[in-house]
């Protein structure tokens, strides 16, 4: 659902300055040169990375990041650290994360942020938007709200449904048809239609179709045409269900993903539509998307079923990590499949271990998943909170500019992720220093990119040179796609 959450500094050197956000966003404030809203470099109140808020209308939510002084919501102080203790330590305590709501202030020195949120009224049946000057919607017992044209169409809907009730009661009585009088055509009664801004009374809320609810988790769920044999795992928006097609009898994998919101039918058709779009791109290096679908609140997608299971999981049946020989052909059918997607203009957006799958045909091959979903998802309003929200290892795949400039993603962004999968497979270990507890999202902001020699001696310096150099802080020192990357790939293995 459309919303716009505003943030104005009604006090501090940044007085009358307004954000606005009508997407899923971040926002970075202190003093450092990369944050959105930045304070003077002398002001000690304030340090450098001080807190991130993350938007998705109508939630926010704030995280402190360690800063010496704290961020104060509603004149409740959250984190801060003592003189003697390091940022690190301080962004380490889970309680900095902190849910804004309309009408909250934030406070930061003498900075202040007034927060607003302005959602609009949305038919919660057809997902049209209310007139501005007559609101015409009603409320319905359960809370959501129905316009005047899906209240009306209830109603008619009712009443045919209650007219066939009444035929089927009636007791059933053999005539002679000859006795029968010729019938009588009567116009058929008409309902009134609700007035603007009339409340429908209970009776009639009563009748209305019901919205179909969100299936309860079953072990087993059932999709048309196809029948569930068992469950693969569990991702981090659903489960993955192994299934049979029923016209084949091919096995397929259907993943399930939960949005962490309401969804209105306006949101649901335009998510299912971007991910038609994206079902149209086929590489031998693409998990291919068969088909989708809803199920009340629920969305399910159809794919190809790889049964090497995920790189990440082979990782872990070798101790960890991988050789560089059985790395290498990984890595360059991975970057196939994303030099495809970047040339028909899409990025990935969550590339990692867990979404490179292995498909056993004509041996061991790579590819990529979740194409699209992340993205799509993301852009709709479906995901809920997933930076301040994200499993603890997902930022480590984020290059700093992904964390920055959220809403852009560019194949550049894409080409970072990718060398620190590699990296990862290689070394065992995230591309940043991390210890136990630590906030990732402080991690990627604050902390450099180690070497990957410096983690693993035994990988050739060539093939170091190019990941590292995929790895670049400034993202125009990297290639620029995953055509790039793999040209230099290809040149060192």
């Amino acid at each position: 659902m459309p919303g716009r959450v505003v943030l104005e500094v009604t006090q501090g050197p940044l007085k009358g300055e307004i954000f606005t956000f009508d997407k899923h966003d971040v926002f970075l404030f202190g003093r450092g040169v990369d944050c959105h809203a930045r304070l003077p470099e002398a002001d000690p109140t304030v340090s450098r990375h001080h807190f991130l808020l993350e938007v998705n209308p109508p939630r926010i939510r704030i995280r402190d990041l360690g800063s010496l002084n704290g961020t104060h919501v509603n004149d409740r102080k959250h984190g801060g650290r003592s003189q003697d203790e390091s940022p690190d330590a301080a962004g380490k305590r889970r309680y900095t994360e902190v849910e804004i709501k309309h009408g909250d202030r934030i406070r930061v020195g003498q900075t202040v942020f007034q927060i607003s949120v302005h959602m609009p009224v949305v038919c919660s049946r057809c997902g049209k938007e209310a007139d501005e000057k007559t609101q015409s919607m009603r409320r319905l017992k359960d809370g959501s709200l129905i316009c005047a044209e899906c209240l009306s169409k209830g109603k008619e809907a009712a009443a045919r449904k209650a007219e066939r009730r009444a035929l089927k009661a009636q007791p059933t009585r053999v005539v002679d048809p000859s006795r029968v009088p010729s019938p009588v055509m009567k116009p058929e009664p008409t309902l009134p239609r609700a007035v603007v801004g009339e409340q429908a009374d209970d009776e009639q809320l009563a009748t209305l179709p019901e919205e179909p609810q969100p299936a309860g988790p079953v072990d087993r769920p059932d999709f048309p045409g196809y029948v569930v044999s068992g469950l693969l795992g569990r991702g981090g928006v659903g489960p993955v269900y192994l299934a049979i097609r029923a016209k084949d009898g091919s096995k397929v994998a259907i993943k399930i993903m939960l949005p962490r919101v309401a969804v209105d039918e306006k949101t649901r058709k335009t998510f299912l539509r971007e991910m038609a779009v994206t079902a149209q791109l086929k590489h031998p290096n693409v998990v291919e998307l068969f088909d989708q679908g809803a199920l009340g609140d629920r969305f399910y997608f159809v794919m190809e079923y790889c049964p090497g299971g995920s790189v990440e999981e082979l990782m872990r049946k070798r101790g960890g990590k991988l050789s560089v020989e059985e790395a290498a052909p990984i890595m360059l059918q991975t970057l196939e499949g994303m030099a495809y997607v970047h040339e028909k203009g899409f990025v990935h957006r969550d590339l990692k271990p867990r979404n490179i799958l292995l498909s056993l045909e004509a041996g061991l091959r790579a590819k990529i998943s979740d194409l699209g979903t992340s993205k799509n998802f993301q852009e709709a309003g479906l995901s809920g909170m997933t930076v301040t929200g994200a499993a603890e290892g997902t930022p480590m795949y984020m290059p700093k500019e992904q964390l920055l400039n959220f809403k852009y993603v560019e194949p550049v962004s894409d080409v970072w992720a990718l060398a620190a999968t590699f990296y990862e497979m290689l070394t065992g270990q995230f591309t940043r220093d991390i210890r136990k507890g630590e906030s990732p999202i402080a991690v990627v902001l604050k902390r450099g990119v180690v070497p990957i020699r410096d983690r693993e001696e035994s990988i050739p310096e060539d093939l170091a040179r190019v990941i590292d150099g995929a790895l670049a802080e400034d993202k125009r020192a990297r290639p620029q796609t995953a055509g790039e990357f793999l040209v230099r790939l290809r040149e060192v293995l």
